[in-house]
């Protein structure tokens, strides 16, 4: 009855795992091998027994055949189906001719046993080859699971002792009854069987077995670079890879059928992802001179069922090192708002800020001031010195004009010798002070550019929102660069405002 249920198990599970349909068949002949036994034990005449031992031999010839092709499908190994089952149909047709020639067994006659009716046989070479042949399929059935254990993670390493005990217990039992120490001569296989199938529940119910097919993807698994942790629908740790244990040292063999969560307390921003189990999200760990970024990306897990439906079974994290990919991006992002001659901000960035400004200012209306600074006759720097000597200046200028800023303001080169200023939360009075100060810094000393001795001077624009206008841009723009106009219009080198 346990074989029978086990069989039922298993064949359910033939979607899930290419090895199951071969097991659930593997089983289901143990199943009427052990049927049949049972009956032949009950009986008390020859004849009765010799009826029940034909419903034996329809399985059992063909067990170690299946033993050895299943182990080998449930680890990935090709396996010569016809040769496997060559000496199982020689045998097969010899115990069911043997009465015409006797090269299974000789007459078999009936011998009482202590409560049992035990019927003994003189075995021929056909029930020989048939026995060696079981006891050589359990034993290489076994060393395919013990193989496996090599190159198996944590799951499929408990995957594959189940699978192996399964194996040595039946071998054990045949080997005890060939070799005559089974009590009363009974065939104790039956009883190793039913311990097998205990074995088999908990590797299918607490392991996974035919959930996932193991060694082709576990050979993939452990070689992932990025870290990968399996878990199932309560969120309990699975498995975990080399490269997860080497990311997240807390991980232990221990700690598989726990909750993973609690377990990465010491990770808050790795266990805050794995916990809210976003498709993906990227993060920032560590300080800031060894900051490292990780996209965790949460694959659904799903097996599929007999009625074609899928079933969520669990599901995948997995975190990706991208720290070189931001680093690139952010390069890149640098590179498209950077100025490359002054190395302050370009147009395209600081029209954005200022976006980002004027609807902060709507919603909470602080101060928010513009300046636009405008270098006085640069065309006559140029003629006179040339243009190695102009970029020079420029670039001399931006640093002086970043000297005179706060962190929270943005410069920008805005075009030719036109530089931007973002004065956040600044009120007029305030931003006229920069100006001014700008102003004074820039003309009160010659720049010294490429070895020639450049005096400089800048006009500027200031303009500010008042709390009763609405933020637009544009009009803070315009607004600032027609009070720049005007200080150009007024003899330059002087502060106008708007």
């Amino acid at each position: 009855m346990l074989l029978a249920f086990l069989t039922a198990i298993t064949w359910n599970r033939r979607s899930d795992a290419p090895e199951a349909t071969t097991f659930a068949i593997l089983v289901a002949s143990m199943a009427v091998y052990t049927f049949g036994y049972a009956g032949e034990v009950a009986q008390t005449t020859t004849e009765a027994a010799k009826r029940w031992l034909d419903v034996e031999y329809l399985a059992l010839p063909w067990a170690g055949g299946l033993w050895v092709l299943a182990a080998c499908k449930h680890n990935g190994l090709r396996a010569r189906t016809p040769l496997l089952f060559l000496i199982p149909i020689v045998t097969f047709a010899g115990h069911y001719t043997n009465y015409k020639h006797l090269f299974y067994t000789a007459p078999m006659t009936m011998v009482q046993r202590g409560p049992f009716s035990i019927l003994t046989v003189q075995r021929g070479p056909l029930s020989m080859l048939d026995n060696a042949y079981l006891m050589v399929s359990f034993l290489a059935g076994a060393w395919i699971y013990l193989s496996g254990l090599r190159h198996a993670s944590s799951l499929f390493r408990r995957q594959a002792l189940v699978m192996l005990m399964g194996s040595v217990l039946p071998f054990v039992g045949y080997f005890l009854y060939l070799a005559g120490l089974s009590p009363w001569g009974l065939d104790i296989t039956p009883i190793t069987l039913g311990v097998t199938c205990a074995f088999l529940y908990y590797g299918i119910f607490h392991c996974g077995i035919f959930d996932l097919a193991p060694l082709a993807r576990n050979l993939i698994f452990n070689s992932m670079r990025d870290a990968v942790l399996i878990l199932d629908t309560h969120d309990r740790l699975l498995d975990f890879n080399p490269a997860a244990k080497e990311l997240l040292p807390v991980l232990n063999k221990k700690n598989l059928g726990t909750e993973v969560v609690p377990m990465l307390a010491g990770t808050p921003a790795f266990a805050e992802s794995v916990q809210k189990g976003e498709d993906r999200v990227e993060i920032t760990v560590g300080d800031a001179e060894a900051e490292s970024s990780y996209e965790i990306r949460t694959w659904p897990l799903f097996a599929a069922s007999s009625n074609s439906a899928s079933r969520l079974v669990g599901r995948a994290v997995i975190f990706a090192d991208v720290t070189a990919q931001v680093h690139l991006r952010e390069e890149l992002r640098g590179r498209a708002e950077t100025d490359p001659l002054t190395g302050v901000a370009n147009r395209r960035r600081f029209y954005h800020a200022l976006e980002v400004e004027c609807l902060r200012f709507t919603r909470n209306h602080h101060s928010l001031s513009l300046l636009m600074i405008d270098l006085d006759y640069f065309k006559e720097v140029n003629d006179e010195y040339g243009h190695p000597v102009g970029d020079a200046v420029l670039r001399i200028v931006s640093q002086l004009l970043l000297l005179c800023l706060r962190k929270t303001d943005l410069l920008a080169r805005y075009g030719g010798e036109e530089f931007a200023v973002l004065l956040p939360e600044t009120p007029l009075e305030g931003a006229q002070l920069i100006a001014e100060r700008i102003r004074q810094t820039i003309c009160q000393q010659p720049i010294l550019a490429e070895g020639c001795e450049v005096r400089v001077s800048v006009s500027v624009g200031v303009a500010s929102h008042t709390d009763e206008e609405d933020a637009v841009p544009e009009l803070l723009l315009k607004y600032a660069d027609q009070a720049l106009y005007r200080a150009k219009a007024s003899g330059r080198n002087r502060v106008e405002v708007a």
